[in-house]
């Protein structure tokens, strides 16, 4: 072969790559992409989630506050009228029931725990009852839409009679008499003129019920 026929072909192959090189540039500039691989596709970004700890708020603790816990009591019990009136020693209020005095003031800045009460719109005599605590109160509440009206009671004892405190409750009002009287059978005698009700609470003050209430 001459030489000038094999520069010809040289140079027909030549042209010949250079040609399909122009036609489709990316078949020679691709990689070789392992098995298993993922391609990301050209001009894209890859965006990853912010940690859990940049994406929640600040958000400061919440103070816990310890509640408070207040001692519960029982329901105070209901002492109701005797059906035998007629069998206690004095059935019948005495005279002179101003000779008690008037209301006494409660002690100030105690909490009072009411255990027992007496509510009813008429007199008579209750059942014997027996009371724990070395100091209570009788609080007593009438209620009267007629003037004048009246509430007399007389505590007594079972055995006996003897008056132990009493008072006298003229119209509508509230009064308080200091009872030191425990550990002993009693009942209450208690008319009523021309009142609408009245109620009678008996109360101690907490540290006396804790310390002395049947457990």
């Amino acid at each position: 072969m001459e030489t000038g026929d094999i520069l010809a072909l040289i140079a027909g192959i030549a042209i010949v790559v250079f040609v399909a090189v122009l036609a489709n540039p990316p078949a020679l500039s691709k990689a070789p992409v392992s098995a298993g691989t993922a391609v990301q596709p050209a001009g894209t970004v890859t965006q990853f989630p912010a940690s859990i700890t940049t994406m929640l708020p600040d958000v400061s603790p919440i103070p816990v506050e310890t509640p408070v816990v207040t001692k519960s009591s029982p329901p105070p019990y209901r002492i109701y009228y005797t059906d035998k009136p007629f069998t206690y020693p004095v059935y019948k209020m005495p005279d002179h029931m101003e000779t008690f005095g008037a209301s006494e003031i409660p002690w100030r800045n105690q909490e009072w725990v009411q255990f027992a009460f007496i509510e009813d719109t008429r007199g008579g005599l209750t059942q014997v009852f027996s009371v724990p605590y070395p100091v209570w109160v009788i609080n007593t509440t009438v209620i009267a839409e007629h003037h004048p009206s009246d509430l007399r009671i007389a505590l007594c004892y079972a055995d006996t009679g003897g008056i132990i405190e009493g008072e006298e409750i003229l119209n509508r009002e509230t009064s308080y008499r200091v009872v030191q009287t425990s550990n002993t059978g009693m009942y209450i005698i208690i008319t009523a003129d021309s009142i609408n009700r009245f109620r009678i609470n008996l109360e101690t003050t907490r540290a006396y019920y804790d310390a002395y209430s049947p457990r």
